[in-house]
């Protein structure tokens, strides 16, 4: 699943056109999944409004909450589908025009979004769904101050509302406020334990505060439910790196080269793990791979390759390796090559 750390939120009133309107028992399953969502428990939440649009197929509200699950799962195509039959939802109500908000939201029409938000806190200044939809947009505009004043107002609204806590950790952690991101994660999984995607998000935030042990315990953990992440095992390798285990550093990148044959920087990365275990041709080996995938790095992994051919004699095995960086080629790669719950 390809997740992001802006979500929104999931409403439970509407005011759309519908050709029937929905029934009583309706409405209340409607609140349970937002029940559902507000714990960050996505799939709950999607099996509710499937089995709501199954029976009330023309509900635009419905259709608006479900492209956030469905975004939030990872199903992007499925997510502007629903997104584009909400999107002529007409607004009576704060939780209809957060609604309608969140189909905005979707589609990338920030500005058109936060003009809802602003409207709903206008009929009702203590509509949470509505704070957290504002902070979302905000976020995504690059205004991480007015996103964090929005979103503690969420939360302030509702303090047991784990996908705020979520968004709020991931604009901590563009602010670099680590141990701010970190506390809001941690909150994130006191709601809900088995949301692993925040021990994966609290992990990053670990190893910028360089506690290498707890990065690796968060990581360890989420790949046990987790266990074909790719990132997660780029970003332990990483971990690993800089915290001088060598080898087991080249296990997780093994493991990234197996699910990924085609990722220049993971072979490049392997190469300096076996350059520092004394293992030169090896080292070689993978960088000139690496050089042959990335030529986005060309000119920084040449570099490497020049610097060991340098150095390297053939049958002198017992000679030390000096180290090309105390970091792996490019340790912030894991951000730059990967899109993440945002």
């Amino acid at each position: 699943m390809r997740v992001m750390i802006v979500i929104l939120g999931c409403m439970m009133n509407q005011a759309p056109t519908l050709v029937a309107a929905p029934n009583a028992a309706d409405i209340r399953r409607l609140s349970g999944a937002l029940a559902h969502y507000e714990r960050a428990d996505f799939p709950a939440a999607l099996k509710v409004f499937d089995g709501l649009i199954l029976h009330n197929p023309d509900w635009k509200t419905a259709y608006g909450l479900r492209s956030m699950c469905l975004w939030t799962n990872g199903d992007m195509e499925a997510a502007v589908q629903d997104a584009r039959k909400a999107i002529s939802l007409r607004p009576n109500s704060a939780d209809s025009f957060a609604a309608r908000g969140h189909a905005r939201f979707v589609l990338k029409d920030y500005a058109e979004a936060l003009g809802d938000y602003q409207s709903a806190l206008g009929m009702d200044g203590r509509s949470a769904q509505a704070h957290f939809g504002r902070g979302s947009a905000l976020s995504a505009q690059g205004d991480l101050k007015g996103a964090l004043r929005a979103l503690d107002s969420a939360i302030a609204i509702k303090g047991d509302f784990a996908t705020a806590f979520l968004v709020r950790g991931s604009v901590k952690d563009r602010l670099r406020d680590f141990d701010g991101a970190i506390a809001d994660y941690s909150r994130v999984l006191k709601v809900r334990p088995g949301f692993s995607w925040a021990r994966f998000y609290r992990a990053k935030a670990y190893r910028e505060r360089k506690d290498y042990a707890r990065a690796k315990a968060d990581l360890d953990a989420f790949l046990k439910v987790q266990p074909r992440q790719e990132e997660a095992f780029y970003l332990r390798a990483n971990v690993s790196f800089l915290a001088g285990d060598f080898r087991a550093a080249m296990s997780d990148l093994d493991r990234v080269i197996e699910l990924n044959p085609k990722r220049g920087l993971a072979y490049s990365n392997r190469g300096i793990s076996r350059l520092r275990q004394g293992d030169k041709a090896g080292a070689l080996k993978d960088l000139k791979r690496a050089l042959e995938l990335d030529a986005s790095r060309r000119d920084q992994i040449q570099s490497a390759i020049d610097r060991i051919e340098g150095q390297y004699v053939q049958g002198t095995a017992e000679e030390k390796p000096e180290p090309l960086e105390e970091r792996p080629a490019d340790p912030r790669g894991l951000d730059e090559d990967t899109v993440f719950l945002q």
